[in-house]
């Protein structure tokens, strides 16, 4: 696709990662990532959670959203939102990555995933998980995931 004359995309090296942490960061990245976030409930998800759940439930310290995100633009861009949720087995702390929406997936990988994991680690996370859809799981095996368990469900609304 052909861009307009003088279209200057801006270089992926320029975004940065930040975990939302404030109302004000909400407000401010939220808008760009919340549509990321829809495509992937739209994708993946079964009617567990909308969008407007995990802000309200991010704004309580009960999910962790992580955006990749520009401020050299006219509005901040986002490329990529990552949201988190604690799982407590007995035994192993972890994260679930509840969502995951976004583009240049390969090139953040690479650039951001130590340092997320190292926040994770540092907060006591000792592995990170998703429960995700058979296309997901071909995706996420390439950055060191590994099959654990089949997830399956029972839908007693259709028994």
């Amino acid at each position: 696709m052909a861009h307009p004359p003088g279209f200057d995309p801006i270089p992926l090296e320029d975004y940065d990662a930040l975990l939302l942490s404030t109302k004000e960061q909400f407000d401010k990245y939220w808008p760009k990532a919340k549509g990321l976030v829809e495509k992937c409930i739209k994708r993946s998800m079964h009617g567990e959670i909308t969008a407007d759940d995990i802000y309200t439930l991010a704004l309580q310290g009960k999910f962790y959203v992580f955006v990749v995100k520009n401020d050299k633009c006219i509005s901040p861009d986002v490329k990529l939102v990552v949201v988190l949720e604690i799982v407590q087995y007995p035994r192993l702390p972890a994260m679930n990555i509840l969502a995951l929406g976004g583009s240049d997936l390969d090139f953040f990988f690479e650039k951001f995933w130590k340092r997320l994991c190292g926040w994770a680690y540092m907060n006591g996370v000792r592995a990170i998980e998703g429960w995700v859809s058979p296309a997901m799981e071909r995706v996420i095996s390439r950055y060191g995931f590994n099959h654990v368990y089949t997830h399956m469900r029972f839908n007693l609304t259709e028994a």
